[in-house]
């Protein structure tokens, strides 16, 4: 398959095409030399120059890291004055490490299903393995489930929002080749009870979603490449 093909193939499937442009576009190049390739509303692609793809034939998942939104639990807690209604530090870590793990589990998955790609954890010099390094950064939580001993429910008409910050590595020298920004939003419908349960599956479906594409950009490019398409 042609090269350029390839990667406008893998860039394409891997964020979601908005309809209209930032009022500040995103920079040119990053400070360490990828360039932008691709960008829209809601996504930005990067690409280190004459990134090889196709040379993996292994693969890793890195555990996937969570970040909230900057000044998300106190911009949440200004609105609610009594103190069993507040989020914890300990809310935010409980938050952060179950869909850290969720997050890592559905890549995971999509990697694995028939028929599956070489997924490896530990490698040797010289073996070409390239990483797959999922995080979830700007997560903002409309109503969390905060285990509050107080009988107060909390009602919202969207789940909230995160951002995937998708990197893939190669494992031997540590370097970036891609990095991907895709941000969404759980779309609002009626007013509905938020709880643990309603707020993850929320989560669920967007991360699906991107584990889908991941895994759909790959078989349409590196596995037709490998099969001289």
């Amino acid at each position: 398959m042609n090269r350029t093909i390839v990667i406008t193939t893998l860039l394409t499937l891997l964020v979601t095409a908005g309809c209209a442009s930032t009022s500040e576009p995103p920079p040119s190049t990053t400070p360490d030399g990828l360039e932008l390739v691709l960008s829209d509303k809601h996504s930005a692609v990067y690409m280190k120059p004459d990134a090889q793809f196709e040379i993996y034939q292994k693969f890793g998942i890195v555990p996937c890291q969570v970040a909230f939104r900057k000044n998300w639990q106190r911009d949440y807690n200004s609105g609610h004055r009594s103190s069993t209604q507040q989020v914890k530090q300990r809310d935010m870590d409980r938050i952060k490490t179950d869909l850290g793990e969720e997050c890592t589990s559905f890549f995971t998955n999509a990697l694995t299903e028939d028929p599956a790609y070489d997924l490896v954890t530990e490698w040797q010099g010289g073996e070409e393995v390239l990483l797959v390094f999922p995080n979830i950064v700007n997560l903002d939580v409309t109503s969390p489930d905060l285990n509050s001993p107080s009988m107060s429910r909390s009602y919202s008409a969207s789940a909230g929002a995160m951002t995937l910050y998708l990197e893939l590595i190669d494992a031997e020298t540590s370097e970036v080749l891609m990095r991907a920004y895709d941000s969404k939003a759980d779309p609002d419908s009626f007013v509905n009870y938020a709880n643990r349960i309603t707020n993850r599956q929320a989560a669920d479906r967007m991360l699906k979603d991107w584990a889908t594409r991941l895994r759909a950009a790959m078989d349409q490019t590196l596995r037709a490449s490998a099969d001289g398409a």
